[in-house]
């Protein structure tokens, strides 16, 4: 068995419906387990690899494991903090060379929650501008769109700008509070978005008896691909088996 591949929006990029998450590489102290998790992620098939500058040494990691794969089949996605056009360019500059990358593939604006930072990213001295610059150059492939609270502004925030992909929390626990799944869906395949869905397992707070529903349930959704953090062997393990055997949950579930 396989995990079921998706198309990522228009970008005609086949990706894996299941990510790894990299924010969990926070709490792994030592290299030699965190590579472990990604070689293990890419050995069981999954091809999206979600880090971010912000995680800490998450993208530096990431880097060692890149070292010893065939970077062709992968498909890597970071994410920047920065709103200026100078403190991005030094960010990038090091999320390139934490990676150990010619190219990547997705580089996100993280966490704009509010229109007044959109506008500043989308300034002519803005961070928009200078992964533009990147883009032009060959060295970024697609920019996407992050946030994490106000579904309704970030609908209003994905109509400023043609952005290839969106991320928003997608997991089950969303669907009762910061709802994104029923605003940010129909809005972003209105302008053919990729969509990727986090807090699948609501900030690891779901109970081991119940990961299966919230992945399955995250899965289900009109997206692309559900990024799920994991800092173990075992964890990916799991994951990957409830992914290859996915099925939309049932109207009792």
């Amino acid at each position: 068995m396989a995990i079921v591949t998706r198309t990522l929006g228009s970008t005609g990029q086949t990706v894996t419906a299941l990510g790894l998450g990299g924010v969990c590489w926070n709490l792994v102290d030592d290299d030699a387990t965190a590579v472990a998790v990604v070689h293990r992620a890419i050995d069981l098939g999954i091809t999206y690899l979600d880090t971010a500058s912000g995680y800490k040494d998450s993208e530096r990691k990431l880097g060692l494991a890149l070292k010893e794969r065939d970077r062709d089949s992968l498909f890597v996605a970071t994410k920047c903090i920065k709103r200026s056009g100078d403190e991005v360019k030094a960010e990038i500059a090091k999320s390139f060379d934490d990676l150990d990358l010619e190219t990547i593939d997705l580089i996100q604006l993280h966490a704009v929650d509010e229109a007044g930072t959109l506008e500043e990213v989308l300034r002519p001295d803005g961070a928009l501008r200078v992964i533009e610059e990147y883009r032009a150059a060959g060295k970024i492939r697609f920019v996407g769109l992050t946030g994490h609270t106000h579904p309704a502004n970030f609908v209003r925030m994905i109509g400023e700008y043609d952005f290839d992909t969106v991320l928003n929390p997608m997991g089950a626990a969303n669907r009762v509070w910061n709802d994104f799944s029923s605003t940010t869906i129909p809005a972003a395949r209105s302008k053919g978005m990729g969509i990727i869905g986090m807090k699948v397992m609501a900030y690891g707070q779901v109970p081991a008896e119940h990961r299966g529903l919230f992945l399955r349930y995250s899965m289900g959704l009109d997206i692309d691909v559900a990024i799920v953090g994991m800092d173990t062997v075992e964890q990916v393990e799991e994951n990957v088996d409830i992914a290859e055997s996915f099925e939309p949950l049932s109207s009792d579930e």
